[in-house]
């Protein structure tokens, strides 16, 4: 431990600060539906839709790019420890690095794994690098929690269960990608260790997923090199309603989306103006990146660096545009459905 001393004099004991209202939690958080549908050929119309939500982060106020420095710049960071029930130590055994934690302005949390030791449990059992996110920990969303402060995180992991199987999730910036560990923790009055042949990783590969516009029963399409909105009675096998969707994480730790055209991988949705179209995915003048927000049954891409306007269908125009959030919210039924489909990126 003599290598880390000059850390341990910032580790915190007290909390970050958070009280968990149920009603804030859900505001604060924004839902992309997946699911599958049908199309039914008399009726021309989308039906049996199953749809399953899962959370995303709503865009933060804090400028971006102070975002890393105030997070390496953290008071908060503490060694991470796990206790199992043969355990002599109230402490419980060290996971081999450390939790930092950054708090935002909108009461959010956002952790990092750093000072990983390479013969520890996390770098060298489960793949974790430096500076790596923590998204899910054992189906607890952590990325952006308004319930998992700094010690809410270190609780999560010194009550982890041993023989049982355990899921966590990783985003890495350099490389863009999150990563998935599956693994058992089993132990012994000496140490706690990981279960022999029982690390599962796996990397989270893009999903092709179909853009529905549900009031038309309509979806997004590339046809003739321009964007379209046609009906199909096959837009789960139609690669033509197609979209490559990458998420990453922006430079503030909040999810954001491309959508590549599965016909043309040169080309992706994106903004001319205001008007949603096929553009080029080396044209730099247009926006390309995109955070997505549930509101009721609608989900609204919102063009990143424009975090007021939200693209929704002028059934006026016929087009897909970006206008104020107040605009958009006018009438249900004009954001997308999300769907993904069968098809490989």
């Amino acid at each position: 431990m003599d290598d880390i001393d000059g850390l341990i004099t910032r580790v915190q004991s007290r909390t970050v600060c958070c009280v968990k209202d149920n009603d804030d939690i859900d505001s604060s958080h924004s839902m992309i539906p997946h699911g599958e549908s049908t199309y039914d050929e008399k009726t021309q119309s989308v039906r049996s839709l199953d749809i399953q939500f899962s959370e995303i982060e709503r865009p933060i106020i804090m400028e971006e790019s102070n975002q890393r420095s105030e997070l390496d710049a953290s008071p908060f960071v503490s060694e991470i420890f796990v206790k199992h029930p043969d355990e002599d130590s109230d402490k419980g055994d060290p996971l081999g690095g450390f939790l930092c934690t950054g708090s935002r302005s909108d009461g959010t949390f956002l952790h990092e794994f750093c000072s990983l030791q390479p013969d520890g449990i996390l770098a060298k059992d489960l793949s974790v690098r430096e500076k790596d996110i923590l998204v899910r920990l054992n189906e607890k969303n952590t990325l952006g929690s308004l319930e998992y402060n700094h010690e809410g995180i270190l609780e999560l992991f010194r009550t982890l269960p041993t023989l049982k199987t355990i899921s966590m999730e990783t985003y890495n910036g350099k490389s863009e990608t999150f990563t998935t560990v599956e693994f058992l923790l089993e132990g012994t009055k000496e140490e706690i260790i990981v279960k022999e042949n029982s690390v599962m990783l796996t990397a989270q590969p893009p999903l092709v997923e179909a853009l529905l516009y549900q009031r038309g029963n309509t979806s997004l399409a590339y046809q003739n090199g321009q964007l379209a909105l046609c009906k199909s009675a096959n837009f789960l096998t139609d690669c033509t309603h197609h979209f490559v969707v990458k998420k990453t994480l922006d430079e503030g730790f909040y999810n954001v989306y491309t959508f590549q055209v599965q016909k043309n991988k040169s080309k992706f949705l994106g903004l001319n103006g205001r008007k949603l179209e096929i553009i080029d995915g080396t044209d730099e003048a247009y926006i390309k990146s995109f955070q997505i927000e549930k509101i009721k049954r609608d989900s609204f891409l919102k063009p990143c660096g424009k975090d007021d306007m939200y693209v929704y269908y002028n059934k006026f125009k016929g087009i897909y545009e970006a206008v104020s959030r107040a605009d958009a919210l006018k009438d249900e039924g004009f954001g997308m459905i999300i769907i993904p489909t069968p098809c490989q990126p």
